[in-house]
């Protein structure tokens, strides 16, 4: 009979619990997002997280966000749950740490995040995220940035204060933590999504995006296209695959070149990623794909995008295996 199937989860089939004490930065940005992508969530506050266990929460939530600025009771009380937060991750699951503090709620952290990073205060208006070579600015776009990542972070975004990029300030990263991911930031995301543009919520949403994707077992389904097709899931799928391959890609080309492999098989490999380029900035061209999700016209495209970008990597591997 075969393996039985598996099917990606949607977006509303996903629970999301938020930790909280008051809206940061006056404004529930985070529940907004949530909401407009029709991703169900809970809120607690850092008292109510004490009647929880890790089993509790393992068994309830895919990814917990904590949210910025809190005043010091959240942080006093959170501290001392922290080691159950991580046993949370490391069963497999997201956690959201939305770092920055010294903000109107007046709150620190008073404990290292999971792994021992810790975040160190630094104010900027303008942060680079690497993936797109673009600045976000706000007033504050930051305020920290991270020591003691692990040799595994995947650095996000770094402080630019003055508009060059600071590399040896990250102030967005990932991690992975056990069987898990943490995902940890000191981008003021709350203020700036309510208040500096679509450009923050865009990016706000691909972050959501790819963390609820991280542990996600996800196959194509065979016939895309039948009627009553959940848009959203399907572009959700293959925006992951893209640029799952397109990491995978870069890291295997880079191999491929130092060890010497032959021309041809390279500049094969580069015509299908150029490809693949092509047709995800064709499914750019209406405004940043994580926006579009919901929309049909961008879904040939990005399912095109992401299947020439596995063909780049296939290529590479197959040619790597023979050596």
């Amino acid at each position: 009979m075969g393996p039985p199937s598996v099917s990606a989860k949607s977006p509303t089939n996903y629970n999301v619990l938020i930790l909280k004490n008051s809206d940061a930065w006056g404004s529930p940005s985070v529940e907004n997002t949530l909401t407009n992508m029709s991703i169900p969530y809970d809120v607690m506050t850092s008292t109510e997280l004490q009647n929880k266990t890790a089993q509790d929460l393992i068994g309830a939530y895919d990814m917990i966000i904590i949210v910025s600025d809190q005043g010091q009771q959240f942080y006093n009380e959170i501290g001392p749950q922290m080691g159950k937060l991580e046993e949370y991750v490391k069963a497999g699951k997201v956690l959201e740490i939305h770092a920055a503090n010294w903000g109107w709620g007046g709150g620190l952290w008073t404990t290292p995040l999971p792994g021992g990073v810790e975040i160190k205060k630094s104010y900027s208006n303008h942060d680079y995220v690497l993936a797109n070579n673009t600045t976000l600015t706000s007033s504050y776009a930051s305020h920290g940035y991270f020591v003691g990542l692990p040799a595994n972070a995947e650095i996000i975004t770094v402080q630019a204060p003055t508009g060059t990029p600071d590399n040896t300030r990250p102030s967005t990263a990932t991690y992975t933590f056990g069987n898990g991911k943490v995902f940890v930031t000191g981008l003021t995301i709350e203020f700036s999504v309510a208040r500096k543009g679509p450009e923050w919520e865009a990016f706000y949403r691909g972050i959501i995006m790819d963390n609820l994707g991280y542990s996600s077992i996800v196959l194509p389904p065979k016939a895309p296209l039948q009627r009553g097709i959940d848009v959203m899931l399907f572009n959700f799928y293959y925006y992951i695959q893209y640029h799952r391959a397109l990491d995978e890609y870069n890291v295997l080309y880079t191999e491929a070149v130092e060890g010497g492999m032959d021309n041809e098989t390279l500049g094969i490999a580069q015509i299908q990623n150029s490809t693949a380029a092509e047709y995800y900035a064709n499914a750019s061209q209406y405004g940043p794909v994580v926006s579009n999700f919901p929309r049909i016209y961008i879904f040939i495209d990005l399912r095109k995008a992401a299947l020439h970008q596995k063909q780049a990597v296939g290529i590479l591997e197959e040619a790597m295996a023979d050596w």
